[in-house]
């Protein structure tokens, strides 16, 4: 989800969103279906209430939005390890265990389960099915020809690790601006067109960073995959450059707050905490962490940041573009977790997730196909560019009503 996404989200958010958008919603005859996914039918119920309640600042609700959302989980993790010196490893003392099964539960519940939520995104609808289930199932073949040439040819296997982590780089980035800018449309801080170039600025600073660092530093470019799977270094860039574009993120940081801070002395508009929180939390995390960034980025910030926060966002979405109970309003959405549906949706994800990550390149070892590390691997590349592509793809859509469900 990027600034694409939300082009028309300002527009639906400059005042309390209307409550259409969060009412009960019935598909439209197929004729329709590339100028909406979707028409609201209702305005009764949980639409009504929220009406009167206003926009909803959160997504789900504080607790969880501050917890899994914003970064606050990963960030209790950091704090964790850095007082234990950042021990993390199965071979370790007690607390460097326990760190590394915190990791893998992450793995399993958040990491798994979020790329079976594109899916359900795009499939869980008739409408969105018909528009652009087609175009999504080429993807997922694409995906799988990558995964499955990891097995056969080996020589891509390098190549294809290589662009599944650069491309992982852009994409938690993208989604953590169109949050951000999610949060600020909720709470009515409206960014003129020249603070939201400064604040893509700075995030595009951070993708690129990250990428060329992994292209011209040994230290960022090479670490034990999936703990099966040696990463080479490849030294396509100079060092040189890498410290230039660590200048221009610095710089752009320096920007960013000085927007933020004129926005407030300019404007008495402070930029909300749930933004600043999701938008810095990546962009942080390069400029303090040290050699120890491929421990809390890939152990950790993917499960408690970034997927965590799919989880929740995608949910939202769900439970909204289904239609609330009429005792239901956005304040209390939170209480669909724990619903039928809720519950039926996380343990559908989780489920899927678990056996396409883990138990399938399971059997594919078990059977003989290869050995485990390039049978992980393999899973691990189809899943990936499948979840990114598709991702970037279907947010993407210019429909107001999307913009309503994930700005209401």
């Amino acid at each position: 989800m990027d600034e694409v996404s939300f082009r028309t989200a300002e527009t639906a958010a400059s005042g309390t969103v209307p409550a259409s958008a969060t009412a009960s919603y019935q598909e439209p005859s197929p004729g329709t279906a590339s100028q909406k996914l979707a028409e609201p039918i209702s305005e009764q119920g949980a639409a009504a209430t929220a009406q009167a309640l206003g926009p909803y600042p959160w997504i789900l609700n504080p607790t969880i939005d501050l917890l899994f959302v914003c970064g606050g989980l990963f960030w209790l993790c950091f704090l964790g390890l850095s007082l234990s010196n950042f021990s993390c490893g199965f071979d370790g003392n007690v607390t460097a265990q326990c760190f590394f099964a915190l990791s893998v539960i992450g793995l399993h519940i958040f990491g798994d389960g979020h790329q079976p939520a594109t899916l359900f995104r795009v499939y869980g609808s008739k409408v969105t099915r018909q528009a652009i289930g087609k175009p999504v199932a080429v993807i997922a073949l694409v995906a799988l020809l990558a995964g499955l040439s990891t097995l056969f040819i080996h020589s891509t296997t390098a190549f294809f690790i290589k662009l599944v982590l650069a491309w992982g780089f852009q994409h938690q980035l993208a989604q953590s601006y169109g949050i951000a800018l999610v949060y600020c449309y909720k709470r009515k801080y409206f960014l003129n067109n020249v603070e939201k170039k400064i604040m893509k600025f700075m995030v595009d600073a951070t993708m690129v960073y990250l990428i060329i660092r992994m292209f011209a530093l040994k230290d960022f470019g090479t670490f034990k995959l999936l703990n099966l799977y040696d990463v080479p270094f490849y030294a396509l860039l100079p060092e040189w450059l890498c410290t230039a574009s660590l200048v221009v993120l610095q710089v752009s940081v320096v920007l960013f707050a000085g927007m933020v801070a004129r926005k407030y002395i300019k404007e008495k508009a402070l930029m909300p905490i749930p933004a600043l929180l999701v938008v810095m939390t990546l962009t942080a995390l390069p400029l303090i962490a040290g050699t120890h960034f491929a421990l809390l980025y890939y152990m950790f910030s993917q499960w408690f940041f970034h997927s965590s926060q799919y989880l929740v966002v995608t949910s939202a979405f769900y439970f909204k573009e289904r239609g609330l109970p009429a005792d239901v309003s956005l304040h209390q959405i939170g209480r669909m977790i724990f619903t039928k549906p809720g519950l039926v949706y996380f343990g559908a994800v989780f489920a899927v997730g678990f056996l396409l990550a883990f138990s399938l390149p399971s059997f594919m070892t078990q059977i003989g196909i290869a050995d485990r590390a390039l049978c992980f691997i393999s899973i691990w590349v189809f899943l990936n560019v499948q979840h990114f592509w598709t991702d970037a793809f279907i947010w993407k859509l210019r429909d107001p009503v999307i913009n309503k469900l994930l700005v209401s």
